[in-house]
């Protein structure tokens, strides 16, 4: 395997193990709080508002009862047992747990999860979103690379928030695939795009010059 081809893999395996797990695994219990009490706040009356927000109270304990742990199985293990009814708190703690999945290497598990969620229509469209992304980033050397392409192509859609992560995994799959014109053509555009982040930037102008191209001569 050639430097280049080194240089690609370790970045896609730096993507995988992007910060997506770790903001969840630090603020999900947030998201739990606010999902259960919008839905209070704008569908039930008073008395149902103090329900749900004792529900909402609870799991937020209980999920950050399971992250203070310090053992990654006990933490999939009490993220496990968390129940919900409210369809996008089962996600975020279904997504805490596959992280914990994927710290122990059950990835089986992880996409298991990860696909169950993104193929749920009762969940709303961004968690499912969330989900399939990061199952493709999890079926990078498990799915054939043409379905791969399908799967971020469809998040690369214009308006959806992982569009420019979709574009730049899309890239990345063609280097891998030595189509390096298309792929130089799609990194080039990522950085003239106006929602371009520093840290994909980053990630970009490596990618350029380790197939030996200039950033700036783009």
């Amino acid at each position: 395997m050639s430097d280049t081809d080194n240089f690609i893999e370790e970045v896609s395996e730096e993507v995988r193990r992007d910060r997506l797990y770790n903001f969840f695994r630090k603020y999900a219990w947030v998201g739990v709080l606010v999902v259960l009490t919008i839905v209070g706040g704008t569908a039930f009356l008073e008395y149902q508002k103090a329900t749900v927000k004792s529900k909402a109270e609870k799991v937020g304990s209980a999920v950050m009862k399971a992250l203070e742990r310090s053992d990654e199985k006990e933490r999939a293990e009490l993220l496990a047992n968390i129940e919900s009814s409210n369809p996008e708190v089962k996600s975020i703690v279904a997504m805490l747990k596959a992280a914990e999945e994927i710290a122990l290497q059950n990835y089986a598990a992880a996409s298991k999860s990860l696909k169950t969620i993104s193929e749920d229509s009762s969940i709303g469209q961004i968690y499912r979103d969330i989900a399939e992304f990061k199952f493709l980033l999890l079926s990078h050397d498990r799915v054939e690379d043409a379905l791969l392409l399908t799967g971020f192509e469809k998040l690369a859609s214009p308006g959806n928030p992982f569009r420019l992560l979709a574009e730049e995994q899309i890239a990345i799959i063609e280097l891998k695939n030595r189509d390096n014109d298309a792929a130089v053509a799609k990194l080039r555009s990522i950085l003239e795009d106006a929602e371009l982040t520093d840290t994909i930037r980053q990630r970009v102008t490596q990618l350029l010059i380790s197939i030996g191209i200039d950033p700036s001569s783009i």
